[in-house]
C-alpha cells in the first residue's frame, strides 16, 4: 500500500487508530484511577506505586530484530486489545495490571505508527482523535458521566466486545498486504522528543477534559443539574463533529493560526480555571468566605474553551505529518518521554485535592488550573519542528464513513445527556422525612474497587428524602473523571447541589433532595490540610424552608473550632435547620458539645441509633458522621449501617424526621 492507495484503506486506518486512542484513554483512566484508590483505602501510598514500573515495558522493542519487528506489533496489538476486554471485569489490583500493560502497548503501537515501515498505520491521525473523543462522549452521556462501555454490566461487556473485534478486524485488514510507506527523509529520536511532548500534552487534555466534557459543571460547581450536562456535552461534541466535517475538505492551518487557536484556547481554559478559585481563609481568625452557587467565576470562558477544542485534532494531525524515525525502537524513548509528561500531569491535578498530604503540597494548593496551562504550552512544541510536504497522514481524506460519523456521532450524545435530565416531577408533601448522611470515599469500597454502582443501589432501596454526600468529588483522574454526584443524582431521580466544585479542591459535599434546591451557596472557612467547604441549600418541604447543610472538616483544633463557629452562625439565620456530615469528631469532643449548643444529634435525642448489620455491632461512641437538627424537629428514627453493608468505609446514616414548628 503506497501513498497513492488512498481512500478506502486510509479510512480504516483512522477507524482503527481512532478505536486505539479511545482504548488507551479508557485503559489509563482506570489505571491511574485504581493506584489511586489502592492508596486512598490505607491513607497512604503502597505496593501499587509499582504499577508505574510497568511503563517500562516498551523497551521491550529493542529486543526484537527488524525482521521480527512486524510480529511484536501484532503481539502488542493483541495484548493492548486483550487488556481493554478484561480490565473492566478486574478489581482494583488487576486494572493497575491490566491497564499499565494495556498503556504500554499503546506506547508500542505509537512508536511503530511514527516509523517509516508503518507510518501508514495510524490513517489521519487528526480525524482519528475526533472520532475517540466522539465516542467516548457518547459513552459517558449515556452513563450520566460514566463511561458505559467501562461497566461490567451484560450490555457494557458487549459493547467492550463489538469494539474489540472492530479493532482487530481493522488491524487484521491494515496489514494483510505491506505497510511500508513511500520513502521519505526520517527524523531523528533527539528531533521526535519535542513532537512527542506535543502529542502527549494534546493527549492529556483529551484524557483530563474533551473525552468527558462533564467534568465542567462538577469543577466549577452547579446549583440545579438542568442543562449543565446538555451543554458540556453539547459543546464538544457538535464543535468536534464539525471539525471533523471540515477536516475531509481543509488542511491544517499553518503555525500563526493554530499557534493562536492555541494560545486562545490554553488562555481561555487556565484562565476559567484561575478565575473559578475560590478566595480563602488566610487564617483561623478570617471570616468564612461565601461563594454562590448560581454562577461560578470563569464557567463562561470555560464553555468557550470546549467550543475551541478540536485545535487538538489539527495539532494532532501536524504531528503525525512530521518525518518519522527509521524503526520504531528510534521512536519508543520519545514516546515514553511523552508518556511521562501527561502521568506527571495528572498528577499535578490529583496534588490540587490532597496537598495537606505529599511533600510541597502548599505549592499546589488551589492551583487546579496549573496542570492545563502546562499541557497548553506544551502543544505548540510541535508547530516549531517542520513537516513532511506531500505527506500521507497529513492530508485531507475520509469518505462518507467518516462524515457519516461526524453526524451520527453528536446526535447519539446529545440524545444521551438529554435522556437522562432530571424532570423534577413534583413529590407529594409530607411531615416526615428521612435525612441521610453518606461518605461515600469517593466511590471506592473497602478493597479498593470502584464501587459507584453498588453505593448507587444502596441509596436505591434506602430511598432517603434528602441526601448529604461527603468525597464526592470524583470529576479528577483520581475518580474516574466521573461526576459521581450527577451519577447518584441522574440514575436515582434527585435534585442536586454540587457546591465546593473540584477547583476548590474540598473532599466534595454535595446535597441530594426530592425537593427543589433554593439558594445553593457554599462556605470556606479556614483550613490547614483540606480545603474546608460546605454546601448550603434552603429546601421548601410542605411550605416550611429548612437550611440544608453538608460537610466535612478536617484539620487540627483551630481549624475545627472556625469551621464550627461559621456552621453555627450560618445555621442560626434559619428557624428550621438540618447539618449532616462526616465531622471527623466524636460526640467526647468538645466541637460536638459547641455545636449542640444550638442543634440536637438525632441520634443522641434517642438515646442512640440503632445499627443495621449482620456483622456486629460499632461503637456508637466513636462514630464521627452526625445528621444535627434544630429543636423544633422531633426525631422518630435513627439508624447506622456500617461497612462493608454501607459500601463503603463510612457507615449509611439515616434519621427519620418530623416537623414541628
Amino acid at each position: 500500500m503506497g501513498i497513492t492507495a488512498e481512500g478506502g484503506a486510509k479510512t480504516k486506518n483512522t477507524v482503527l487508530f481512532a478505536l486505539l486512542l479511545l482504548f488507551f484513554v479508557q485503559l489509563l483512566g482506570m489505571w491511574i484511577e485504581s493506584i489511586y484508590r489502592m492508596s486512598l483505602i490505607k491513607l497512604a501510598p503502597g505496593k501499587e506505586l509499582y504499577g508505574v514500573l510497568l511503563l517500562l515495558l516498551p523497551l521491550a522493542v529493542f529486543a526484537f530484530s527488524e525482521r521480527r519487528e512486524r510480529v511484536f506489533l501484532w503481539i502488542a496489538v493483541v495484548t493492548f486489545v486483550a487488556m481493554r476486554l478484561l480490565c473492566p471485569m478486574l478489581g482494583a489490583v488487576g486494572q493497575i495490571l491490566a491497564g499499565g500493560v494495556g498503556v504500554s502497548m499503546f506506547l508500542v503501537i505509537l512508536a511503530y505508527a511514527f516509523s517509516e515501515r508503518h507510518a501508514l498505520l495510524k490513517g489521519d491521525m487528526g480525524q482519528a482523535v475526533g472520532i475517540a473523543v466522539l465516542l467516548s462522549v457518547v459513552f459517558r452521556s449515556w452513563g450520566s458521566s460514566a463511561d458505559i462501555s467501562m461497566s461490567a454490566t451484560t450490555p457494557g461487556l458487549c459493547l467492550t466486545s463489538l469494539l474489540a473485534c472492530l479493532a482487530l478486524c481493522l488491524f487484521w485488514s491494515s496489514t494483510a498486504g505491506t505497510t511500508i510507506a513511500q520513502p521519505s527523509p526520517t527524523l531523528s529520536a533527539c528531533r521526535l522528543f519535542p513532537a512527542m511532548l506535543g502529542l502527549f500534552a494534546n493527549l492529556t487534555l483529551v484524557y483530563l477534559l474533551y473525552s468527558c466534557p462533564t467534568v465542567v459543571p462538577a469543577w466549577i460547581g452547579y446549583a440545579q443539574l438542568g442543562f449543565s450536562g446538555l451543554w458540556a456535552s453539547g459543546c464538544v461534541a457538535v464543535a468536534f463533529a464539525l471539525a471533523l466535517l471540515l477536516s475531509r475538505r481543509m488542511a491544517s492551518p499553518g503555525m500563526p493560526a493554530a499557534g493562536a487557536w492555541n494560545v486562545i484556547l490554553i488562555a481561555l481554559l487556565a484562565g476559567g480555571l484561575y478565575l473559578g478559585r475560590p478566595v480563602l481563609p488566610v487564617s483561623a481568625a478570617s471570616p468564612a468566605v461565601f461563594a454562590n452557587g448560581i454562577a461560578a467565576p470563569g464557567s463562561s470562558l470555560l464553555y468557550l474553551a470546549l467550543l475551541l477544542s478540536p485545535v487538538v485534532m489539527f495539532n494532532v494531525r501536524h504531528i503525525a505529518g512530521l518525518s518519522p524515525c527509521a524503526r520504531p525502537r528510534n521512536a519508543v524513548l520519545p514516546v515514553m518521554a511523552g508518556m511521562v509528561l501527561l502521568f506527571t500531569l495528572a498528577l499535578l491535578l490529583i496534588f490540587s485535592n490532597v496537598w495537606g498530604y505529599v511533600p510541597f503540597g502548599t505549592f499546589f494548593r488551589n492551583r487546579f488550573y496549573l496542570p492545563f496551562l502546562v499541557a497548553g504550552v506544551v502543544t505548540l512544541l510541535p508547530w516549531l519542528l517542520p513537516r513532511q510536504s506531500g505527506d500521507y497522514s497529513r492530508a485531507p481524506g475520509g469518505g462518507r464513513l467518516l462524515g457519516a460519523l461526524a453526524i451520527l456521532l453528536p446526535m447519539l450524545a446529545l440524545a444521551g445527556a438529554f435522556v437522562h435530565m432530571p424532570l423534577g416531577n413534583p413529590v407529594k408533601p409530607k411531615r416526615d422525612l428521612t435525612i441521610l448522611t453518606y461518605n461515600m470515599q469517593q466511590g471506592s469500597h473497602l478493597n479498593g474497587d470502584r464501587n459507584y454502582i453498588k453505593q448507587r443501589d444502596l441509596l436505591r432501596r434506602l430511598n432517603p428524602d434528602i441526601i448529604g454526600l461527603q468525597e464526592s468529588d470524583t470529576a479528577r483522574p483520581s475518580g474516574g473523571n466521573v461526576d459521581a454526584v450527577r451519577y447518584l443524582a441522574e440514575s436515582l431521580g434527585y435534585h442536586a447541589y454540587y457546591g465546593p466544585g473540584s477547583v476548590s479542591g474540598t473532599f466534595g459535599a454535595a446535597i441530594l433532595s426530592r425537593y427543589p434546591i433554593k439558594s445553593a451557596r457554599s462556605f470556606f472557612s479556614h483550613s490547614d490540610s483540606d480545603e474546608v467547604g460546605t454546601a448550603v441549600a434552603e429546601i421548601d418541604v410542605d411550605g416550611t424552608t429548612i437550611a440544608f447543610f453538608s460537610t466535612h472538616p478536617s484539620g487540627g483544633s483551630e481549624v475545627m473550632e472556625a469551621f464550627v463557629a461559621a456552621l453555627k452562625a450560618e445555621a442560626g439565620k434559619y428557624a428550621h435547620v438540618i447539618a449532616v456530615g462526616d465531622y471527623n469528631f466524636t460526640p467526647r469532643e468538645p466541637y460536638f458539645a459547641s455545636l449542640s449548643e444550638l442543634l440536637q444529634d438525632s441520634a443522641a435525642q434517642l438515646g442512640g441509633a440503632k445499627v443495621d448489620s449482620h456483622g456486629g455491632n460499632p461503637n456508637l461512641a466513636d462514630e464521627i458522621d452526625h445528621i444535627f437538627v434544630s429543636r423544633n424537629f422531633g426525631v422518630v428514627e435513627s439508624h447506622y449501617l456500617p461497612p462493608t453493608e454501607s459500601e463503603t468505609d463510612h457507615p449509611a446514616h439515616w434519621s427519620v424526621v418530623k416537623m414541628g414548628n
